[in-house]
C-alpha cells in the first residue's frame, strides 16, 4: 500500500510524520502530480484559513487531482481545515466554496453564539453518531486534541461519524463512502489518535 500526504506548505507536517514514523508505516510527500503517481490512500492536512487553503490547492491543480484519486475510490482523510474543505463552503474571509463532498457551510462559532471562546483548543470527546471502521478499538467518547475557530453545525446525519460539544454541538468527524474527515488532529491525539491513523491505513 503506498500512502500519500499531501503538502500544500500550509503548515508543520512533523507530527503527521512523527505519528506514521511510530506506527511503522511507509508514505510520501505528496507536493506535485508526480508524486501522486501509484498512491492508493490520501492524507489531506491542513491549518490556518480555509481560503488560503483552497486558494493553493487550485493554484497547484491539487484539487483536480484529489477528485480524480477520490472517483477511483482511493480512501482520502482530511484533517482540521483539510476536514472543513470537503465541505460546501466557509465564511472565513469572504464566502470560498469547498471541494463539497459534504453538505454545509464552515462558520465561525461566533456566529453561533457570542459568548463562545475561541479558538477551540485542547482535549475535547468525540461522540460516535454512526459507528465506522476509523472509529475501531476506540471506545466511545474518548478524547482528541482539537484546535480551530471555524467548525460545522449542519450535515446529512447518516454522514456523520461524531459529534463534540463545546458550548454547542459541531461535526467532529464524517464518512461518505471513499471520504473521510475529522476536525480534531489525530497526530497530536497520543495512543487514539494513532489508533485512527492506522484504521485508516488499514481500510481495504
Amino acid at each position: 500500500m503506498h500512502l500519500g500526504i499531501i503538502d500544500l506548505d500550509t503548515g508543520n507536517l512533523a507530527s503527521l510524520i512523527s505519528a506514521f514514523e511510530k506506527l511503522n508505516i511507509k508514505f510520501k510527500i505528496c507536493k506535485s502530480n508526480f508524486d501522486f503517481e501509484n498512491t492508493d490512500k490520501l492524507i489531506l492536512p491542513g491549518v490556518g484559513a480555509f481560503k488560503d487553503f483552497m486558494h493553493k490547492m487550485k493554484k497547484n491543480k491539487i484539487d483536480d487531482i484529489i477528485k480524480k484519486k477520490v472517483e477511483k475510490k482511493i480512501p482520502l482523510l482530511g484533517i482540521c481545515v483539510g476536514f472543513q474543505v470537503l465541505f460546501e463552503n466557509s465564511s472565513e474571509f469572504g464566502d470560498t466554496k469547498g471541494l463539497a463532498y459534504f453538505h454545509g457551510e464552515i462558520k465561525n462559532f461566533k456566529d453561533f453564539s457570542k459568548e463562545i471562546q475561541i479558538p477551540h483548543v485542547g482535549w475535547n470527546e468525540c461522540n460516535i453518531i454512526n459507528k465506522n471502521k476509523l472509529f475501531e478499538g476506540i471506545k466511545n467518547n474518548s478524547d482528541f486534541y482539537f484546535t480551530h475557530s471555524y467548525a460545522s453545525l449542519e450535515c446529512e446525519k447518516k454522514y456523520i461519524i461524531s459529534k463534540t460539544s463545546y458550548n454547542l454541538d459541531f461535526v467532529s468527524s464524517v464518512n461518505f463512502d471513499n471520504i473521510y474527515g475529522v476536525q480534531f488532529h489525530p497526530e497530536k491525539s497520543q495512543s487514539n489518535g494513532l489508533k485512527l491513523l492506522k484504521n485508516f491505513y488499514e481500510l481495504c
